[in-house]
């Protein structure tokens, strides 16, 4: 501990520290004393970061002085800063203004920081510099009407913060750091005196340095360097810099609850800590709470796709318990096959609790809560003030994502109270905001909850990550650096945007000049090796086959190289429980029990399934698996057949025989199609409507396919349809029953008979060989043998309408058509009886159990079954699919 701090926090006095990194740090640290000296209760330490500290102190003289002007938030500098932008004559020539307003904020805010005066920049004359002083005036402008002044005036206004005596209106210490602005430095030195010195490890120990062959592989050795480390010495303390945490945070989690914090990967809520904490925070709208409220708002406002609804109906910050996140997950499953693809959030209410209704579903709790939120947001339309949007957001959250805050985590409650503080600042800021319609006020707060970083507290932890290149002040046992290559150590030259350079270099930037981010670096590093017994500098290869050599700044300080067999491999969450899991005994099972009296098969589909693979047959029918639904803009594929099947049926119920179709007048035909879609159409919408922009769109590609089918028909040989859409049959296979639907069944003019199934896809001859891909004609031509000759799929579809058909003879189908191979048998009877003893032998293996996973070269394109069958859903298949292109 360095001397002096205690000293300091003892004396009650505010210490004050350049950045709220190293305030936390600082707290800590004394918390940590505090604790370890045996003490039951002590003052809590006043450590503020110098910004939250002037922000304090403003505060404090608005109730001494009422004519103070009021300091913005950070929501509303960087709202007004926005609108500043996109008012100005450049505004609308960028892309993204809020980059362009966050440059000119923070070039703003690096003027007061370094003394630079607003006429030096007056003297350059360039494009970035004229527009930074024109965003700069017009902000200026706005806060004055405003009676506010931004976060980065506060020190030109800190003389305010003493007493009528003189003196500060409390007493203070600052920390010595080279992260001082010289402003901020300057002015605490004439007004706090010599700052309090860091002091150096007990033990300063050498240094080293390590070349990883990957950004996993460093990450990996610093996770194995810190539990080495803790389990020789329970009291070891690090600080590890990791500059650029910002992209590699999730990364690094991952890396280090590999090695020290396994258990945050178990199935259970395992809510133990870890001994590491990352600093920095990340986006507020990322946390769960925070996340679930503006997915409900993002719902509220327009047309909702099936996948937003439905994430949130199953979101489960809306289930109270297990039963209840069932219940959502059954009406998610049962709305699948009614929903359309978008809708207004109350209308998926009212679809919702209909179908819950339909079908007896359990009563949803998450459904009622998202109706109690959907009912708050109703209350306000219009322009509003921000403070009216912002109340009734609460009552919405508290009603919906927010009912359940009392199972909400440690991590999950500080988030939400965090969130709460920015819906309190919103609030107070009409003024500056105005009014706002409802889509406007959402936007201005998820882009606010997008630029608040948090960060949870999660105690005293031993391990510290950094991403910022800076003194860590403190002692401690350790020290990792990491990105310590030639292209990185010293960092590259960074100027402040908008600022001139010169200027900016003049003033002391340090990043504008390679001089002084050179210097920054040595003075870096003679005080990292004075805060801990040992330093590990490193670096690692990009990973796109380029090499990284070490920093040639190492090479004095660092002589001493971690060799690489000493590096340990990167270690994902599951390869570690991989590595300690128990070896299993394996045992392939691949015979289910025999199919019981009580269970029902799925009809064609059945053996359909059982012939292309026995595993899959099992499982889709008697574990009854299935893909999900997914909503689709129009009619999907499966309901694009309905309609074909039902406009046909009507069409031949009119027709009934080809004279009549050939009778039929353009006018009379054209009535026919037209009503024949229609009516297709109305039934299906009955169970699901995509809306009046799809239907007329499928209308008319319905009657165009329509017409095109019926000339095809014309072409065959006379006949008249003897069964339309003949279902309720039962075929008996090896004891089993299986429910079929037949078509349509046609007469020719000598009593021979013509069996056909409609398909609206691809359709080739599949049902030939000792494993038919679809066994579905053949099923069908047994059940009705009688004068049988020909069996076709009727392929209706845009690209191609014809007869994929088994025929003993030709003509049929087509005036001078040829009859078909059979497979080498004389007659379809024949035929038949082969097809006979193949569904036999399909239906037998069923019933027997037969679940092996066997798949035909064709059965895994369209399987969904790749991870309970566990057959590599990436085979290469590409001959299979060129083979097969024509059925399915």
């Amino acid at each position: 501990m360095a001397p002096g701090l205690i000293e300091a926090a003892d004396a009650g006095l505010t210490i004050l520290a350049p950045n709220t990194e190293l305030a936390a740090a600082l707290f800590d640290a004394i918390e940590r004393v505090q604790r370890g000296s045996g003490r039951d209760l002590w003052p809590t330490p006043r450590v503020r970061d110098f910004g939250s500290w002037l922000k304090e102190q403003h505060v404090r003289q608005q109730f001494v002085d009422s004519s103070t002007p009021r300091c913005l938030s950070d929501v509303e500098e960087r709202e007004l800063w926005r609108s500043v932008v996109l008012e100005s004559e450049s505004g609308p020539q960028f892309l993204e203004p809020s980059g362009a307003a966050r440059a000119a904020r923070r070039a703003r805010r690096a003027m007061y920081e370094y003394g630079i005066p607003l006429g030096a920049v007056v003297a350059y004359d360039t494009e970035e510099s004229l527009a930074l002083l024109d965003w700069n005036e017009r902000f200026a402008e706005r806060c004055r009407a405003l009676r506010c002044i931004s976060a980065g005036q506060l020190l030109s206004a800190a003389d305010r913060v003493r007493a009528p005596t003189g003196q500060l209106a409390e007493p203070i210490a600052w920390i010595d750091s080279p992260h001082w602005r010289p402003v901020a430095r300057r002015w605490l030195q004439s007004n706090a005196g010599v700052p309090l010195r860091a002091a150096a490890a007990e033990r300063p120990g050498a240094s080293r340095w390590l070349k990883a062959g990957s950004a996993a592989a460093e990450l990996a050795a610093i996770a194995e360097w810190a539990q080495v480390n803790l389990r020789a010495d329970p009291g070891f303390r690090a600080w590890i810099c990791v500059p650029d945490l910002t992209a590699r945070r999730a990364e690094l989690v991952d890396a280090f609850d590999a090695v020290l914090a396994p258990q945050r990967f178990s199935l259970f809520d395992a809510q133990e800590g870890a001994p590491y904490a990352v600093a920095g925070g990340t986006p507020l709208a990322d946390y769960a709470p925070v996340r679930a409220a503006l997915n409900l708002l993002s719902a509220s406002a327009g047309a909702v796709s099936f996948e937003q609804f439905s994430a949130l109906l199953r979101a489960p910050e809306l289930q109270a318990a297990a039963a209840e996140a069932s219940a959502a997950a059954r009406l998610d499953v049962a709305l699948r096959p009614r929903a359309p693809s978008e809708n207004e959030l109350a209308e998926w209410l009212v679809l919702a609790e209909s179908v819950a209704r339909a079908q007896s579903l359990p009563p949803a709790a998450a459904l009622q809560r998202l109706q109690s939120a959907s009912r708050a947001l109703e209350e306000h339309r219009g322009n509003q003030p921000l403070s009216r949007w912002v109340s009734l957001w609460i009552t919405a959250f508290e009603a919906g994502p927010w009912a359940l805050r009392h199972r909400w985590s440690s991590t999950e409650y500080q988030a939400a109270e965090r969130f709460r503080e920015l819906l309190a600042a919103l609030a107070t800021g009409d003024p500056l905001f105005g009014s706002h319609s409802r889509r406007s006020a959402e936007r201005i707060l998820r882009q606010a909850a997008r630029d608040t970083a948090f960060q949870t507290q999660t105690g005293i932890p031993p391990i510290g990550v950094s991403g910022q290149l800076m003194d860590p002040w403190l002692a401690y046992e350790g020290l990792w650096i990491t990105g310590c290559n030639e292209e990185r150590w010293p960092p590259p030259v960074d100027p402040i945007p908008l600022l001139p350079v010169p200027l900016q270099r003049e003033y002391g930037v340090i990043a504008a000049a390679v001089h002084s981010q050179l210097q920054f670096a040595e003075q870096l590093q003679q005080r990292w090796l004075t805060r801990a017994t040992a330093c590990v500098f490193s670096c690692a290869d990009p990973g796109d086959g380029r090499h990284s050599a070490p920093s040639p700044l190492l090479r004095e300080i660092a002589p001493s190289t971690l060799q690489p067999q000493d590096m340990p491999e990167p270690q994902p969450h599951w390869l570690a429980q991989w590595r300690s899991a128990p070896a299993l005994e394996q045992l392939t099972d691949e015979v289910a029990p025999a199919f019981g009296a009580d269970e029902r098969t799925r009809g064609v589909s059945t053996l359909k399934a059982q012939s292309r693979c026995a595993f899959r047959g099992f499982a889709e029918t008697r574990l009854m698996t299935g893909p999900l639904e997914r909503p689709v803009p129009g009619f999907n594929d499966r309901e694009r057949g309905e309609l074909l099947h039902d406009a046909l049926e009507h069409i031949w119920s009119e027709v009934r025989d080809s004279t009549r179709l050939s009778a039929l007048a353009p006018p009379q035909r054209a009535h026919l199609l037209s009503e024949s879609a229609l009516r297709a159409i109305a039934k299906l919408r009955q169970r699901r409507d995509p809306g009046v922009r799809w239907r007329d769109r499928e209308r008319i590609r319905l009657q165009g396919l329509l017409s095109k089918w019926l000339e095809v028909e014309e072409q065959r040989e006379p006949f008249a349809v003897e069964h339309l859409e003949q279902g309720a049959q039962i075929a008996h296979h090896a004891g089993l029953q299986f429910g079929v639907r037949i078509d349509r069944v046609d007469r020719l003019t000598d009593g021979a008979r013509v069996l056909i199934d409609y398909k609206s896809g691809l359709a080739g001859p599949d049902w030939r060989g000792e494993r038919p891909d679809n066994p579905q004609l053949p099923i069908y031509a047994l059940l009705l043998p009688q004068a049988l000759v020909a069996v076709a799929y009727g392929k209706i579809n845009a690209a191609e309408c014809g007869f994929v058909a088994e025929a003993e003879r030709g003509g049929i189908f087509k005036r001078g058509g040829q009859r078909t191979k059979m497979e080498g048998m004389a007659s379809l009877a024949a035929l038949m009886s082969v097809w006979s003893q193949r569904i036999e032998k399909l239906a037998a293996e069923f019933a027997a159990g037969r679940a092996a996973v066997d798949p035909t070269p064709r059965a895994c394109q369209s399987c969904h079954l790749h991870g309970l069958c566990r057959v590599p859903s990436a085979l290469d298949m590409s001959e299979d699919r060129e083979d097969g292109a024509d059925g399915s």
